[in-house]
């Protein structure tokens, strides 16, 4: 087994009184390493954007996060990442807008990554991506600061991630309120049984079922096959972490109704090769004679033609 890129570290003292946060799940993983860096992260953030600066600016989304992962088709949330504590720097030349121009011709939805130490990410990022793109923009952070979701909105997020892990019911409540209050939806995260429960208990729409291990980093795709079960069906299961390949969603969309994928797709260089491959597999149309038809194949996502050249054949 590899170890972490990122060592668990004890949770700060601002962090272990701090009522929001649910100390005992993640102290000492990797988790309390993230959330403690984010404390002096949220400090300054606040020093050079005070809440009062925009917070009456705010405008209520107006794509719905909810409708669009609700589908009888298997939707999916493809992620801009530069970096991970698991992996490290992915994508060393990262350009969110160009790959989200890519994003929206496949995803439903698509996260961006907030988080600047250990996953170099930026608010702005979704600000740029926004504005971009139609579909709905997912804020990817570790949040449990009522600031941190007015910013996410304030760079036009239409959505958030809220984490069981690291907040209480209490926090989760307030901050997905606030959420819904400025017309974005959530993305509720649970990794194991007692958060499904919570999840559940706490009507959230949408459950993302998280296969990474946050002590050890490691993923385990039978979390996502053992933990659905315990989800009503009238709630939506999206499947995060450690999908690579085609072959992995048709095994596992009959236990999520979606994917959120994010570094098996910016590791790659030609992101849209791998947008075609991880939505549609290795697929070929054969027989190709007319301009049009290898157009519309490339547009129905077909990764490879067989064109025929000689007359008549």
């Amino acid at each position: 087994m590899s170890e972490p890129r990122t060592k668990g570290q004890p949770l700060c003292d601002a962090l272990r009184s701090n009522p929001r946060i649910n100390a005992a799940s993640i102290d000492g993983n990797v988790l309390s390493t993230i959330l403690n860096a984010k404390v002096d992260w949220l400090f300054r953030k606040q020093q050079e954007l005070p809440l009062d600066s925009f917070k009456d600016t705010l405008k209520k989304s107006e794509r719905s996060f909810y409708d669009a992962l609700t589908s009888d088709r298997t939707v999916f949330i493809l992620e801009c990442k530069k970096a991970s504590p698991s992996k490290g720097l992915i994508r060393p030349v990262f350009d969110p807008v160009e790959i989200a121009s890519v994003y929206r011709k496949y995803a439903s939805a698509i996260s961006v990554l907030a988080d600047e130490p250990f996953f170099q990410g930026r608010y702005e990022y979704i600000a740029d991506v926004s504005a971009a793109v139609d579909v709905p923009v997912l804020c990817k952070d570790f949040i449990f600061d009522p600031y941190q979701v007015y910013l996410a909105r304030h760079n036009r997020a239409d959505a958030v991630l809220l984490m069981l892990s690291v907040l209480t019911d209490e926090a989760y409540t307030e901050l997905r309120d606030l959420a819904h209050s400025l017309g974005m939806g959530v993305l509720t995260e649970a990794s194991h049984e007692d958060e499904i429960a919570r999840a559940i208990k706490l009507n959230a729409r949408i459950v993302g079922i998280n296969n990474r291990n946050l002590r050890t980093l490691t993923v385990d795709l039978n979390q996502v096959r053992t933990l659905s079960a315990l989800v009503p069906d009238d709630r939506v299961i999206i499947s995060e972490s450690g999908i690579y390949t085609h072959d992995e969603v048709l095994n596992l969309r009959h236990y999520a109704d979606g994917f959120l994928v994010g570094s098996s797709l910016t590791s790659e260089p030609d992101i849209e090769r791998a947008c075609r491959r991880l939505i549609y597999g290795e697929n070929k149309v054969c027989g190709i004679t007319r301009v049009e038809d290898a157009v519309a194949s490339d547009e129905a996502g077909i990764l490879y033609n067989g064109l025929i050249f000689a007359e008549k054949s």
